[in-house]
C-alpha cells in the first residue's frame, strides 16, 4: 500500500492520481454525469419491471457470495477496509483519516437527498405508485420513499474513490466491486437506474472534494497538538 510517494503528502494532502478523465474539463465531467443520469431516468421504469418479471435468481452459495460483495462499501467493509489501510500503510493514520471523512461526508449528503426527494421504491410500481414525493415522504416514511439516490451505491463509490485517490493502481478492482454492487441493487428490485447513478456520481463529486480541498487536513490542524502527533505519525 505505497502506490503515493510520502513525499507528495501533507496534513494527508495527496496530489491527485492520473485519472482516465484527468485531462478532461469539469464542465465536460459534469456533462458528463447529467447525460448519464438523464439516460438512467429514461429507462427507468422498463429496467425496473424487467428486474421484477424477470428476477435473477442467485443460488446456495453464489447468492451469499454475491450478497457479501453487494456489502462493498456499506457501514462493516468501510469500517475494516479503513482499518486496514490505518495498519498498513506506513502513512496509514492520515489516509484512513481522511477516507473515513469523505465516506461520512458522502453518507451526509446522500441521506439528505433521499429525504428531500423522496423517491418511491421499484417496488411500489406493481401498485401504481412511481415519483418524487418530497420531504414530506422522504423523511417520515422511511425507507420506502428513500429509493433516490442509493445508498449502497453511494457507499461503495465513496469508498472506491477514496482508496483509488491513494492507491490508483487499484482502481480497476475497486470500480469493479462498486459497479457490481450499483448493478445488483437494480436487478435485486431495490433501486432504480437513476438511483444508483446518481449514488455513483454524488460519491465521486464529494470524495473527490473532500480530498482535493484538503478538508482533512484542515480538520487535523483544528485538532489538539497531541492528536495531530498521532494522526500524523509515520511507521
Amino acid at each position: 500500500m505505497h502506490d503515493i510517494d510520502d513525499n507528495t503528502c501533507d496534513m494527508v494532502w495527496c496530489r491527485p492520481p492520473v485519472h482516465f478523465d484527468s485531462a478532461w474539463p469539469r464542465w465536460s465531467k459534469l456533462l458528463v454525469c447529467a447525460v448519464l443520469l438523464a439516460l438512467a431516468f429514461v429507462f427507468d421504469k422498463s429496467v425496473a419491471l424487467l428486474a421484477y418479471h424477470h428476477p435473477i435468481v442467485f443460488k446456495s452459495d453464489i447468492n451469499l457470495e454475491m450478497t457479501m460483495l453487494m456489502q462493498w462499501g456499506q457501514w462493516a467493509c468501510s469500517v475494516l477496509v479503513i482499518l486496514a489501510v490505518a495498519l498498513l500503510d506506513s502513512q496509514g493514520r492520515r489516509k484512513a483519516f481522511a477516507l473515513a471523512l469523505a465516506c461520512l461526508c458522502t453518507v451526509g449528503v446522500c441521506y439528505l437527498t433521499k429525504g428531500l426527494c423522496g423517491r418511491a421504491r421499484p417496488w411500489l410500481l406493481e401498485k401504481g405508485v412511481y415519483g418524487f414525493f418530497g420531504p414530506a415522504y422522504g423523511f417520515l416514511r422511511g425507507a420506502t420513499y428513500q429509493s433516490f439516490p442509493s445508498a449502497h451505491a453511494s457507499g461503495a463509490f465513496a469508498l472506491t474513490a477514496g482508496l483509488s485517490w491513494f492507491y490508483p493502481s487499484g482502481r480497476a478492482l475497486f470500480y469493479f466491486l462498486a459497479l457490481d454492487t450499483a448493478v445488483q441493487r437494480v436487478i435485486r428490485h431495490a433501486h432504480y437506474p437513476a438511483d444508483v447513478a446518481a449514488g455513483a456520481i454524488i460519491a465521486v463529486l464529494v470524495v473527490r472534494s473532500v480530498l482535493w480541498g484538503n478538508w482533512p487536513g484542515h480538520l487535523i490542524a483544528a485538532l489538539p497538538e497531541p492528536w495531530q502527533r498521532w494522526i500524523m505519525a509515520a511507521r
